[in-house]
């Protein structure tokens, strides 16, 4: 459901959000938000990724576009216990290769990020990683 309601900015920049629309969306202490913002449409978009409580890491993976990349990778993921909680692609100005960001929670992982890091680099397809812990 959709709610709107004229909102004044204060100092800093800063966003007071109702309280009740707050809780609604998990706009809570040390929840985890992405944050869009289109300057051509001076627009801001708010998406949840996380609850509090999470470890997050931002992989960032340019990779040979070719079908089957992304099931590697997720699979890779799934298999360390690593959840996904957000990830986007696309195709790079490049020809033939693509980038993808996730930000997954590896609260449950069973191996180390030295280990997941070195896995990635060893598919095939994969051209670059990089691996960044969200604190």
């Amino acid at each position: 459901m959709r709610h709107y309601e004229i909102l004044k900015i204060g100092e800093n920049g800063k966003v007071e959000i109702p309280l009740e629309w707050a809780y609604e969306v998990g706009l809570i202490k040390d929840a985890y938000f992405l944050v869009e913002i289109d300057t051509d449409l001076n627009e801001i978009h708010l998406e949840r990724i996380a609850l509090p409580g999470k470890q997050l890491v931002e992989i960032e993976l340019v990779v040979k576009d070719r079908p089957g990349v992304l099931a590697k990778i997720t699979g890779l993921l799934g298999k360390h216990r690593i959840n996904i909680l957000f990830s986007e692609a696309e195709e790079m100005e490049q020809i033939g290769l693509g980038a993808i960001v996730a930000v997954v929670d590896i609260s449950e992982i069973d191996t180390t990020l030295e280990k997941l890091l070195k896995e990635l680099e060893g598919i095939e397809e994969v051209v670059e990683v990089s691996l960044k812990r969200i604190k």
